[in-house]
């Protein structure tokens, strides 16, 4: 059973606090300075769409991230700096989850550096930038563990309050991604292998959690039936039930990848101080580091917690892809990694420590590299804010897309255009790109529903936008960035817009709107079209 944490407060913690904290605010500000727009693929743009109506579920995923960038825009200002800072409010609140995962496991001593090796991987910094559906798995995954340890250790009332959480945050881990199932199902089966965990299933515990799981989901399983199932048929597509070998391999690495910016100087760290200083140190060093390196990814015995909950989510899911169940996706391992420094750790620990030491020992090779982990913590920090400004210089000096996209510019031009042409008339909704159109709303005003596609066809009449017929509409088609000699030819969007006004009896009028982004930030401006049409109500 994992060791309860003992009530003193442990080195560090304040510090961590803090240093969450300042990891949050930087890396938003960075990302944002670094990369002005939200991201390429409109993913987040998406997410605000779907949130203006409140929903069960969406035509590609379950609700629950929908719900957090509904609840987060509607306290604070919309704009791709707020976005960004979500992302990683995000992320602090999965960090703190794993702080308090290792405190439960026993490593208390190990949460600050844990928490900052994290810090160090892809996807708790660079990737935490688009917030989606993967990404808020960052958060809840850690904090369900929390729960589930919690359920194991306690008993009487407080393990009943432990197994509603438990159930309740595994809902919310479902109702974000159904992917979340293999983690769930991981956490069953780490359960199973210890003899003193099994003990949890004859107890009622585990079946309040069941029942609290089953009651939070019920509203979204009431909602697929009504409207036939749409994110389960979604989810099923990314699967053909074949096996794809170069996607099973990929997928195999791309934890290691994510990771290796973390897990290399901590294997470093840790192979250093553990060499003692004087001759031969190099060569015993060079010794040293393959057998760490292989030695913190292993498990102490069959039945080691910590083990599984680092493992067991990555080979359940390699296991699905094997089974042809799924097309294995490399973002799938954005989740997977949450415990793999606890692992790290307390395996370098016990491969560096002297069979001498005792447990009053403060000079060990352990604690001399978390201090060494820890006392890195600022100065990368720093290296961070100095890279995202070298980034944002060279990304301005050369003229990258993405940084000159000038979408928000572009929305405040669009509702001026309308408002000249139609003085009397509200916009009421935009269709056409799905997503890019939603930037109307969430730039120039929330009022404007976007909608995914045409407003009288699917996916639209998912979660339909009445009275569309008596309002004014605009449909946005992208056309890029503009050329000088540019031959007009008509997009796959403006295509099917044309052939909707045509057949719902509409003019067809393209209308072409012009924007580029200007001030210290953009040296070399670049200017992007959109073609719109407008919609007007039926008389």
């Amino acid at each position: 059973m994992p060791a309860a944490p003992s009530s003193a407060q442990p080195p560090g913690q304040h510090s961590t606090r803090l240093l969450i904290v300042a990891y949050c605010l930087v890396w938003a500000l960075v990302h944002w300075f670094a990369y002005p727009n939200l991201d390429p693929y409109n993913d987040m743009l998406e997410n605000f769409a779907w949130g203006q109506t409140f929903e069960w579920g969406t035509f590609k995923h379950p609700p629950f991230f929908v719900w957090a960038v509904e609840l987060w825009f509607a306290a604070m200002p919309r704009s791709a700096l707020s976005y960004k800072l979500l992302s990683y409010v995000n992320v602090a609140i999965g960090l703190w989850g794993v702080a308090h995962l290792a405190r439960l496991l026993g490593l208390r001593k190990m949460a600050p550096s844990a928490v900052l090796l994290l810090m160090w991987t892809l996807p708790y910094t660079t990737l935490a930038a688009k917030f989606n559906a993967n990404a808020i798995l960052l958060s809840v995954w850690p904090w369900t563990a929390v729960a589930w340890l919690a359920s194991l250790r306690q008993s009487g009332r407080p393990g009943l309050t432990a197994s509603v959480w438990l159930g309740f945050l595994g809902a919310v881990c479902m109702l974000s991604k159904y992917y979340s199932g293999v983690f769930l199902f991981s956490l069953f089966v780490t359960a199973l292998l210890r003899h003193d965990m099994r003990r949890w299933f004859s107890s009622l515990r585990p079946y309040v959690a069941l029942l609290s799981l089953t009651v939070f989901l019920l509203p979204h399983a009431w909602w697929l039936w009504q409207h036939d199932y749409p994110t389960l048929r979604y989810a099923a597509d990314q699967g053909g039930g074949h096996v794809e070998w170069h996607f099973l391999l990929h997928f195999a690495i791309t934890p290691l990848l994510f990771v290796l910016l973390a897990w290399l100087p901590c294997v470093l760290v840790f192979a250093w101080q553990a060499s003692p200083a004087g001759p031969g140190r190099w060569l015993k060093l060079l010794r040293l580091i393959p057998r760490l390196a292989w030695r913190s990814w292993l498990p102490l015995h069959w039945q080691d917690t910590v083990f599984w909950l680092a493992a067991l989510p990555g080979a359940v899911t390699l296991l699905a892809g094997i089974a042809g169940m799924a097309e294995l996706s490399s973002p799938w391992a954005i989740p997977i990694i949450y415990a793999f420094p606890l692992l790290w750790l307390r395996n370098l620990e016990q491969a560096t420590t002297p069979t001498t030491a005792t447990g009053s020992d403060t000079d060990t090779p352990t604690t001399r590299s978390l201090q060494a982990l820890q006392g890195s913590a600022w100065p990368v920090l720093a290296g961070v804010l100095l890279v995202g400004v070298v980034l944002a210089v060279t990304q301005a000096s050369q003229g990258k897309r993405s940084y000159y996209e000038a979408n928000e510019v572009a929305a405040e031009r669009m509702v001026q255009g309308w408002q000249q042409r139609h003085p009397d008339l509200p916009l009421g909704w935009t269709g056409g790109e799905w997503a890019e159109n939603a930037m109307v709303a969430f730039f120039v005003s929330d009022q404007v529903r976007a909608l995914p596609g045409m407003p009288d066809e699917w996916p639209t009449t998912l979660a339909p936008h009445p009275g569309w017929e008596q309002q004014g509409g605009l449909m946005i088609c992208p056309r890029g960035p503009m050329k000088k000699a540019q031959v007009y030819e008509a997009s796959n969007c403006e295509v099917e817009v044309q052939e909707w006004l045509e057949k719902t009896g509409r003019p067809i009028r393209p209308l072409w709107v012009t924007a580029a982004r200007s001030g210290w930030r953009f040296p070399h401006p670049m200017e992007f079209a959109w073609v719109v049409y407008d919609v007007l109500p039926t008389p």
